[in-house]
C-alpha cells in the first residue's frame, strides 16, 4: 500500500527503514531520499514505525 503519494513510498519501505532502528516518519523519508511534501501522511507513517517498535510478547502455552 502507498502511505506517501508525494513520494511514491510504500508501507514496507518505510517498515523496513523503521526495522533499521528510525523511530520518527521524517527521518524514515529522508532515509528514503527525501523528506515530506505535503505531510498528509506523516501520521500513517508514525503510526506504521510506532507499531514495528512495539515489542512483540512471546505466546505462552
Amino acid at each position: 500500500m502507498y502511505v506517501c503519494i508525494c513520494n511514491g513510498y510504500r508501507e514496507s519501505e518505510i517498515r523496513e527503514v523503521a526495522g533499521e532502528g528510525v523511530t520518527c516518519a521524517q527521518d524514515a523519508y529522508m532515509a528514503l531520499g527525501n523528506g515530506p511534501c505535503c505531510g498528509r501522511c506523516l501520521d500513517v507513517a508514525q503510526a506504521l514505525i510506532d507499531a514495528t517498535h512495539v515489542p512483540q510478547v512471546a505466546a505462552h502455552g
